[in-house]
């Protein structure tokens, strides 16, 4: 069952509501696994959030748009 929880942004300090598991929470918090994989239905935004405190906004401000879904731009 998912309950919601507040994380406050580092830099903005807005408050953002992100919707998690507490067993999920815990197994990440505890060194269960990765993110990614057990926070899954989170986004990656809410998953950065958890992990450094910045709010997707924040984190594009500081360091532009993702260019991982770019595909044939590498220099081979």
């Amino acid at each position: 069952m998912k309950m919601k929880t507040i994380i406050r942004c580092i830099h903005c300090n807005k408050n953002y509501d992100v919707w998690v598991d507490p067993k999920d929470l815990t197994e990440w918090a505890s060194n269960g696994g990765f993110i990614q994989d057990v926070l899954h239905y989170l986004t990656p935004g809410e998953r950065e959030l958890l992990m450094s405190g910045t709010c997707d906004a924040c984190w594009k401000k500081m360091f532009g748009e993702d260019e991982a879904d770019d595909e044939g731009d590498d220099d081979e």
